[in-house]
């Protein structure tokens, strides 16, 4: 891996082999980002994040990596930003660090971070999601110990469901998102349809994580046809003259899964251009912030969240 890019006095043959080591790179990252989409939205997702052509400069893995490296507490776990307490990291801001980060994540890490993360998971009070995240953030960080906490990889198998209702769709959508990273061959839960108005804010939540999670469920190709309301709403939800709460993120990663929303690369396109308005914050020009305040803080988990939304990081020849 390296940092630095060729300059235009280089031989042109020495640029030919650069670009096309980004491109790879650039559509390896974006295969493992949207495996499950559909062919529409793949399509339409090359023309963008995945695409040969020129990248629209945003975020690169050595300027996150310099953030995040700010971000690491005095426990050796990285800080989440819009956390009211920037003392001690937490098992959560290691973990979404390690999702930005991927194969890069051990360089923000040290043999502290490793360490605090087993003592975690060893702790009997550590609810199951925290020993799930510790356990994917200390297999990211490269740590050959992982291994030795199979038991908790079982225990999160053992606490999935057949099926999953409205009532019961974030606390699996959380379980399942972290277990498939240490089990890829997690039984899924089959979406069973419910109706979502998205005039009521918390159908409307539900309906885009659905969406946004459609790869999550056994029946996913039908989830990605679900919710034809909510579906139709998504232009309006990604306007940016709508404001910017929760919905509007989930929105933006909703976008291609949603089969039925009519969205085309344009969309996409205008999307991502808004979206990067909100980048930076003090200290941290990496990160998202969720306001359009600029002095307002940068959130690690809209950060990570927005690895789905095609443009919204340029990854290329540090990734």
């Amino acid at each position: 891996m390296t940092d630095r890019l060729l300059t235009g006095q280089q031989i042109q043959a020495r640029e030919n082999v650069r670009m096309g080591t980004g491109i790879r790179r650039r559509i390896s990252r974006c295969t493992r980002l949207i495996k499950g989409t559909s062919l529409i939205a793949l399509a339409l997702i090359g023309l963008t994040a995945c695409g040969a052509g020129p990248v629209v400069p945003t975020n690169d893995v050595s300027a996150i990596k310099e953030d995040l490296m700010k971000l690491q507490g005095t426990n050796g776990l990285i800080m989440r930003p819009e956390s009211s307490t920037l003392a001690k990291g937490s098992v959560h801001g290691t973990y979404l660090a390690a999702r930005l980060l991927d194969t890069s994540f051990p360089a923000v890490v040290s043999e502290r971070t490793r360490d605090e993360l087993e003592r975690v998971l060893k702790a009997p009070e550590t609810d199951q999601i925290t020993q799930l995240k510790a356990l994917v953030a200390l297999k990211r960080s490269g740590s050959p110990s992982w291994g030795n906490y199979g038991s908790i990889i079982e225990q999160g198998r053992a606490a999935l469901p057949a099926t999953v209702t409205f009532a019961k769709l974030s606390g699996y959508i959380e379980l399942v998102d972290v277990l498939v990273q240490l089990e890829p061959n997690a039984r899924l839960a089959r979406l069973e349809a419910f109706d979502a108005d998205p005039g009521v804010e918390d159908l409307l939540s539900g309906a885009l994580m659905a969406l946004s999670n459609s790869m999550y469920f056994s029946n996913k190709e039908e989830v990605r046809s679900m919710f034809p309301a909510v579906q139709s709403a998504l232009p309006q939800l990604i306007d940016s003259s709508k404001g910017k709460g929760l919905n509007y993120f989930r929105a933006l990663t909703a976008m291609t899964s949603a089969s039925r929303s009519g969205l085309g690369s344009n969309d996409f396109d205008k999307a991502a251009e808004e979206l990067r308005t909100l980048k930076g914050c003090k200290e941290f020009p990496s990160l998202y912030r969720m306001e359009a305040d600029k002095a307002s803080p940068c959130s690690l988990s809209i950060s990570a969240a927005m690895i789905a939304v095609p443009g919204a990081y340029d990854f290329g020849e540090n990734k």
